[in-house]
């Protein structure tokens, strides 16, 4: 595994070491920098030899405890009427899938990528789509590939709310939105060339904080 290499990058980190880099790792290095802030003020308040393997697995236990409670708060807002301890029940289920469970345990990307990308997941549910691209320039510290996770997130919140303005447009002109006869597709195309000015008001607003973060990566 790549915690042979990992862990003493992040042991760099931790000790003010950051122009010393190993060419075999290919992530960015935001699991040194949490490391480094979570471990430091541990060591003023604990008697562990902060240096040690373990007190650096136990950054992705914390990784974990918090992916738990985000996936739950995830479940409960797509499973508003289920019982709550089966909710909570789904969440614990999900949060020891195998594919993140074992490295749990271990010092490695996967456990805080995970994290921040169903973190960002959340506050995009809740419209707060600003915080979840931040939040999502967070994970790509963790992994450069979360991008794709931003795009989707991005593009889920984009086009649910230009069909809404498209079907508010044909409304108004007592159209069909479910036509999909050649002259709907003629007016589909007039509602673009007369609204193109709100129609790219409407993606800017929702891809505000998306947008930099695409071009940045």
């Amino acid at each position: 595994m790549d915690e042979i290499f990992h862990y003493p990058q992040a042991l760099k980190y931790y000790k003010g070491i950051y122009n010393e880099w190993d060419p075999k790792i290919t992530t960015p290095p935001g699991l040194y920098l949490f490391t480094t802030a979570i471990l430091t003020p541990l060591s003023k308040v604990s008697t562990l030899n902060i240096f040690e393997l373990a007190c650096f697995r136990l950054v992705n236990i914390i990784f974990t405890i918090g992916t738990l409670f985000v996936i739950h708060r995830i479940l409960q807002i797509h499973h508003q009427n289920d019982e709550p301890r089966i909710v909570l029940l789904s969440a614990f289920n999900i949060t020891i899938f195998p594919l993140l469970y074992f490295f749990n345990f271990l010092y490695y990307t996967d456990c805080g990528s995970t994290f921040f990308v169903l973190l960002m997941y959340y506050w995009h549910l809740k419209k707060f789509y600003f915080l979840a691209s931040i939040i999502g320039a967070v994970s790509l510290l963790f992994r450069q590939t979360n991008i794709v996770w931003m795009f989707y997130a991005a593009a889920e919140a984009t086009l649910p709310a230009l069909l809404e303005l498209f079907k508010e447009r044909l409304a108004k002109k007592d159209k069909d939105p479910n036509d999909v006869s050649l002259s709907h597709l003629k007016t589909s195309m007039l509602i673009v060339k007369k609204n193109w000015m709100q129609i790219l008001k409407k993606v800017f607003e929702i891809n505000l904080g998306y947008i930099p973060v695409a071009i940045a990566s």
